[in-house]
This record gives structure tokens, C-alpha cells and sequence, in this order.
């Protein structure tokens, strides 16, 4: 896997702070670099949260520097074709973006095999290395030929077959043995064998686990790859492997208004595997989701600074970079296209636990199961189950809202978790963590990692997205229109056939669905487009399908958006005067308090002002969730 170009915090770089360059030119510990003055040569100590903010601190107006970070990372608009060219390209120019790259043999012998020239494989190489994009590698136009493996599609239809069918089998032939079965079936069909490198090529690029497991059997497959105790194949520095994983926390939260019992939250949590320190998390009023995973994710990945400052929590959580490889567990949540996609986008593998195979998830486990044992001396906890809780009332002793708990489980996992002697690894997490990025005095370490470019982008990207044509009304996305003067020149444009209405790439948070961000073909730029109606309140789309739902229930299914918005008015009168009597009022409607919160945070963490005042909504949002305050009210 490929290092990130240009770590602007990395020995060696020249940063300017409040006017004065520095060069970097010893790590002291995480929390701090030593740098010389370029100007009189003096040395300086410079914290690595000052050079963090620096390359996210806003530089003009908001609005300016928002259109700025909002720009396209490219691979939404890629066909899964297309996608597809750029997987098999990226798997070439690896070997020469690797640490240390490639010779210029090794990458002729790469180019030979592919069927392209080196200098091609080159060029594809060093626009990865200058933007950091894979979607760079994408063709643009119609190559002949180039660029692509060059080999028959029906000898490669061969190739595949012949290898399913008698490589990957407990009889293990030989590749020399194949090459003879490949050679007779295209001389047959009459058509040309590809190069022995090719088949060997194609082999080597399987999986080690699948070949070992067809070959050999899933037994011998199993206690090759099984981890040990202690131990987590590939996880040998901070980085290499992430867990993450969800759990509904045992402890009860209240709402902030009437200080009642609103439910059990549920956390998302990132762990990095070689140093059993925290990566992020994520915390929810809503059972798990495919945004609760890209927002855990993208947590883990910024640094912490503002976050931290937003919500008022103490202490350091020098955790940030993106991993090389994420391993998750076989939730639909964890499967989704745009966070496959987005994965590979920012270069990390996603891998998913094996059925029955818990060994394999044990460390976020047994993270989740420390978590679990902090909350039970919280008020308000569940406790693990009904033997241990007796007459223990969670309900009625309750006293933390979810911001509280948010806080709590930050400063616990800073102040506490961290700084513990972990059993497994003998000395506490952030230590470790830090000796395997600067070293121990034995084993030199890998470095400070490299700081995402574009915060903003980083979060959009894991964002889900839809396609729409653009109306003279605007955008309509269910039932709902909105409108900004950016999507003037795309009103009803034409697809590439000249007959089909062009369907343009759009991002949405189902969390807050009052503003979309539409890709602007023109200037590769996602543009922040509100409701046309500007007055109309924010909702989630979960509120969303509920305000519909109860419309099917009365009979309109038939609804316009004026119909919705007041159904949707109409239902919150009802939670408004219900919360005081109901749990699942009171949690309907802390959600609503808690939008503005959320968005807040995420921005902080981003390096961005807080939003603009708008109306308080929601925290989370989930498509099965079974909290549906609206449907529990009786409506005449």
C-alpha cells in the first residue's frame, strides 16, 4: 500500500507558522517537534497540534474556504467499468509507490506483463503520488487498447476457468502443468495463449488465504491465518489494522430538557490493533448504520483537537492518518458500495471476519467488554443482564444526557484507557503507540502519519450518494425540491445519448436532509443546495419516512411536499406535548435538539466555524430503527 505524498509534518518539511518557517527536524514525543528557523537558524520546540491546525486553519472568508474543501475527489462519477480500470492500474503501479519502490526492472517486467509501455506505468505513478487520488487513474478517453492487460477476452475467460478448476483444487497442480491445459484449450478454440507471466500474474494477485483453503483445505487455512493470543497477523505498527465494531452502551441517557430516561445509546468504535489505543468512535441515539460506520471512520481519521475543544474534554488524543487495512465484521452496514468505494479511494483494504470465526474480532471485543464494565459504575446502568441489576432501577437513577456521556467516554478513554498498562501489549496503549510511530531506541519508528488534505472532502466522501436530473423547479428528491443558481445551466440537460435527461451525483446526510451537496460538473465542486423553500425545518430522512408512513396510514400516500412538511409540523406538536409523558418522545425530540450539536462537533473537527443558527434536530439517523415516536401518537 502506497504512503500518502508529501506528510506536511514530516522531518524534513519546511511549515510556516504566524509567518515564520520552520524546518522540521526531530519528533521529542507526540505532542511536540523540534525545528530550526529558516531566517536565523534558531531551534524551536513546535507543538504537532499548532502544524495540524495549520494545514486546516481557513485562510479567507467561510464561505470561500468551504467551496474550497468541497471540491470532488473524482471517483463518484466513474462507471463500476471504469472503477474497474482503475483497481486493475492501481494494483501495477503499487510495487513502485511502495516503501522502497520498485526498480526500474522490476517495473519494465511490471509493463511487459500488463502489455503497456513503462513510461506509461511511470506517468500513472506519479499522478498518484502528486494528488493522492486513485480515481487519477481512470481512463478519459478511448485508448485502442492501451492501458489494459492485453490478452483475448476469450483466453482470459480460459485462463479463469482452467484456474477455478484445476488450481484452486486439492489435486494443486503445478503452473507449468496449467500453462499446458491453458496453451491446448486456446490453440483449440483458435486463439492466441497469453504469456506464461500472465497466468503467474494472475495467481499471485489471489488471495493467499482463498489459495491455501482450496488447496489445503479450510483446516490448514484456518491455524495459518487464525490469530494467536496477543497477536493479530499484519499488525505489526500503528496502522496496519484497524477494528471497529458496534455496541449498544449498558447505561440509560436522559434528555436535556426534562432530565428523563430516553434509551440505551449505541457506539461505534475503532481500534488500532498494534497499540490497542482508540482509534475513534462514533455515538448514536440510532442502531447501527452505514453513516455511523463512514463517521466513526472519518473520527479515527482527523486529528481530535477541535473535536475535543468543541465538547470541552481534557486531556490529548494524538490519533489521526488513515490505516492500511480496516476489519470489520459481516454487517450489512460494513458492505455498502460508497464505503467500499470511499475505502479505496483513501487506500485502505476493508476485510471482513469469516462466520464463525470470533477469535478473529477479539481485540475490539474485548475493548467493547472494557467499555461495557466503565459504564457500570455510571447511574443509570443496565448492567450486563437482569441477575446482576436486581432492583437496580436504570430508568429512575439516570442523570447523564448523551453530550455528557460523549464527554465521559472521551475523557476515559484519554485519561484512563490510554495511559493503563494493557495485559495484552505490558505497557499502556498511547505508549505504545508512540514508540511504534517514533521509535524506542532500538526499532526505528515509522513517523508522525500523514493528516488528511481535505477534511471536509474526507467526510463527504463517506457520505451516501444518489443521482437526480436537474428540474426547472430544481432538485426533487423525495417528494422534497431544492434550489440554488448553481444548477441553472444543468436544467434538464441531456445525457451522452441526447435523449435521456442527464442524472447529475449528489450527496446527502440522512441526518440532516435540509441541505444536499450537488456535484457541479463545471467546476468539480460540490455545491451546498437547501431547500427551495428556505422556511421549511430540518428533518432527518428517517423523520422523513415516518411523516410518509403516517400519511399511508391515513390514506395519502398521494403526498406533495406542502402535505408533508405539515404532516411533519403537525407530528412534532404531538412529540412536543407527549415528551413529558413518553420515552420515545422525549428521544424523538432530543434528536432534534441535538442536529445542530452534531454538526457543530464535525465541523470543529474539521477546522471549520460553527454553523450558522438553524433549527435543532436530530443526532442519528437509522432505517430500521425501532424508536418511531411519530407512529405511537394517536393521530385524528
Amino acid at each position: 500500500m502506497a504512503d500518502l505524498p508529501l506528510n506536511p509534518i514530516a522531518l524534513g518539511q519546511d511549515v510556516t507558522l504566524d509567518g515564520v518557517t520552520y524546518t522540521l527536524v526531530r519528533y521529542i514525543d507526540l505532542y511536540s517537534v523540534l525545528a530550526v528557523r529558516a531566517d536565523t537558524g534558531e531551534r524551536s520546540r513546535l507543538t504537532v497540534a499548532a502544524l495540524l491546525e495549520a494545514q486546516t486553519k481557513p485562510s479567507g472568508p467561510d464561505g470561500q474556504v468551504e467551496e474550497e474543501r468541497q471540491t470532488s475527489s473524482g471517483f463518484e462519477r466513474l462507471s463500476d467499468t471504469q472503477w474497474q480500470v482503475v483497481q486493475e492500474r492501481a494494483a501495477l503501479v503499487a510495487p513502485l509507490l511502495a516503501s522502497p519502490p520498485a526498480t526500474r526492472t522490476q517495473a519494465e517486467v511490471i509493463a511487459a506483463e500488463a502489455g503497456i509501455h513503462v513510461a506509461t506505468l511511470y506517468r500513472w505513478a506519479n499522478r498518484v503520488r502528486a494528488t493522492g487520488q486513485l480515481a487519477d487513474l481512470a481512463p478519459t478517453i478511448s485508448t485502442g487498447g492501451r492501458g489494459k492487460i492485453r490478452i483475448d477476452k476469450m483466453s482470459d475467460e480460459i485462463v479463469a476457468q482452467v484456474i477455478e478448476e484445476q488450481y484452486l483444487t486439492k489435486q494443486r497442480k503445478s503452473i507449468s502443468a496449467l500453462m499446458r491445459d491453458i496453451q491446448a484449450k486456446c490453440r483449440r478454440a483458435g486463439l492466441p495463449p497469453p504469456h506464461a507471466n500472465t497466468v503467474r500474474r494472475r495467481i499471485h494477485n489471489l488471495s493467499e488465504r482463498l489459495v491455501m483453503e482450496r488447496r489445503l483445505g479450510r483446516k490448514a487455512a484456518d491455524d495459518h491465518f487464525a490469530p494467536r493470543p496477543g497477536h493479530f497477523p499484519g499488525a505489526d505498527y500503528p496502522g496496519a489494522y484497524w477494528q471497529i465494531d458496534h455496541t449498544p452502551l449498558d447505561v440509560v441517557v436522559v434528555d436535556d430538557v426534562h432530565r428523563r430516561h430516553i434509551g440505551r445509546p449505541w457506539l461505534t468504535l475503532a481500534i488500532d490493533v498494534y497499540s490497542r489505543c482508540v482509534a475513534g468512535f462514533y455515538l448514536s441515539l440510532d442502531p447501527p448504520n452505514e453513516v455511523s460506520v463512514g463517521m466513526c471512520l472519518v473520527h479515527a481519521m482527523l486529528p481530535k483537537d477541535g473535536w475535543m475543544r468543541a465538547i470541552n474534554a481534557q486531556g490529548n488524543w494524538p490519533m489521526w492518518g488513515t490505516p492500511q487495512a480496516v476489519h470489520a465484521d459481516n454487517g450489512k452496514e460494513f458492505h455498502g458500495a460508497m464505503i467500499s468505494r470511499a475505502s479505496e479511494q483513501y487506500r485502505f483494504r476493508l476485510e471482513w471476519r469469516k462466520v464463525k470465526t470470533p477469535n478473529w474480532g477479539g481485540h475490539i471485543e474485548r475493548l467493547m467488554g472494557t467499555f461495557s464494565q466503565e459504564v457500570h459504575s455510571l447511574p443509570g446502568t443496565t448492567f450486563a443482564n437482569t441477575q446482576d441489576r436486581g432492583t437496580y432501577a436504570p430508568h429512575k437513577e439516570a442523570v447523564l444526557t448523551f453530550e455528557e456521556l460523549e464527554r465521559y467516554l472521551t475523557e476515559y478513554i484519554c485519561g484512563l484507557y490510554h495511559q493503563t498498562p494493557h495485559a495484552g501489549i505490558g505497557r499502556p496503549p498511547i505508549r505504545r503507540y508512540e514508540y511504534g510511530l517514533l521509535g524506542d531506541g532500538t526499532v526505528a519508528g515509522r513517523g508522525l502519519p500523514h493528516p488528511p488534505a481535505d477534511p471536509t472532502r474526507l467526510r463527504l466522501d463517506f457520505m451516501p450518494l444518489i443521482e437526480r436530473s436537474v428540474q426547472r423547479q430544481g432538485l426533487q428528491i423525495d417528494t422534497i425540491f431544492y434550489y440554488h443558481p448553481a444548477l441553472d445551466p444543468w436544467v434538464r440537460a441531456k445525457a451522452a445519448d441526447g435523449k435521456s435527461l442527464r442524472r447529475f451525483i449528489i450527496r446527502r446526510d440522512p441526518r440532516d436532509i435540509s441541505v444536499v451537496y450537488f456535484l457541479d460538473p463545471a467546476s468539480n465542486r460540490y455545491v451546498p443546495v437547501t431547500y427551495r423553500q428556505t422556511h421549511r425545518p430540518a428533518m432527518s430522512l428517517w423523520e422523513l419516512r415516518e411523516v410518509k408512513a403516517q400519511l399511508k396510514r391515513e390514506g395519502r400516500e398521494e403526498a406533495d411536499e406542502d402535505l408533508i412538511f405539515d404532516t411533519y409540523e403537525r407530528l412534532s406538536r404531538l412529540v412536543q406535548e407527549a415528551q413529558a409523558h413518553t420515552v420515545k418522545a422525549r428521544k424523538a425530540a432530543q434528536k432534534k435538539r441535538s442536529r445542530g450539536a452534531v454538526r457543530a462537533k464535525e465541523r470543529a473537527q474539521e477546522g471549520l466555524p460553527p454553523p450558522l443558527p438553524t433549527p435543532p434536530t436530530n443526532a442519528g439517523w437509522d432505517d430500521d430503527d425501532d424508536v418511531t415516536p411519530f407512529a405511537v401518537i394517536k393521530v385524528k
